[in-house]
């Protein structure tokens, strides 16, 4: 079996071997050298139009490079202002929104939290209450501020939703903004001054 199995890995190799010769003597008559080392195929008129093409691609491959390591994904956005919103607003440079909405959610979440602790001040009262007057006026004072309560919390959940909904937009721009203020930074750096006047390196 391993005889039989040697005998067929040396026929495979041989009939590829045997194969891509055939290949190459068959393609080999309409293989061009000239025309493929020829700079004008490709819109160049010489060599060294060539090598600026060349390093114009090296070097736009470079920017997008830095911009990749740069740019804020939309996920990693919606995660920071899930956990804290306005982080995500921070984090893309929207510095105005994210302190607004911030202190929204802490000054709506603060206002929610202040209303049930009152309400359960009265609650606890209505709790030991002996006298049914006692009983009711107690009852009474604690649902106001417990449906306070329950509004601050429906608005800090809304202003919450907008932080997450308005974290995409922000975080689209900021990566729109990014790209061209790379662009115009290598722009800038390729616009030379000199004594005749202004060279533009490309």
């Amino acid at each position: 079996m391993r005889n039989t199995r040697l005998f067929m890995d040396k026929y495979m190799k041989r009939t590829i071997l045997i194969m891509a010769c055939l290949f190459s003597i068959l393609f080999a008559q309409d293989f061009d050298l000239e025309k493929f080392t020829d700079p004008q195929k490709y819109g160049w008129d010489d060599f060294e139009q060539r090598n600026e093409a060349k390093m114009d691609l090296q070097e736009r491959q470079r920017l997008l490079q830095i911009y990749r390591m740069n740019k804020l994904t939309a996920a990693g956005s919606l995660a920071k202002s899930a956990l804290i919103p306005g982080w995500g607003h921070f984090s893309a440079k929207s510095y105005t929104k994210g302190q607004i909405l911030l202190g929204m959610e802490v000054v709506l979440l603060g206002s929610s939290l202040y209303f049930y602790d009152q309400a359960m001040d009265s609650y606890d009262k209505y709790k030991n209450s002996d006298q049914i007057d006692e009983m009711n006026q107690n009852y009474n004072d604690a649902l106001e501020p417990y449906r306070y309560s329950q509004a601050f919390l429906g608005l800090a959940i809304l202003v919450w939703a907008y932080t997450l909904y308005d974290t995409v937009n922000v975080t689209e721009d900021y990566n729109s903004n990014l790209w061209n203020d790379i662009i115009r930074e290598y722009n800038r750096q390729n616009v030379i001054i000199t004594p005749t006047g202004i060279s533009v390196r490309f």
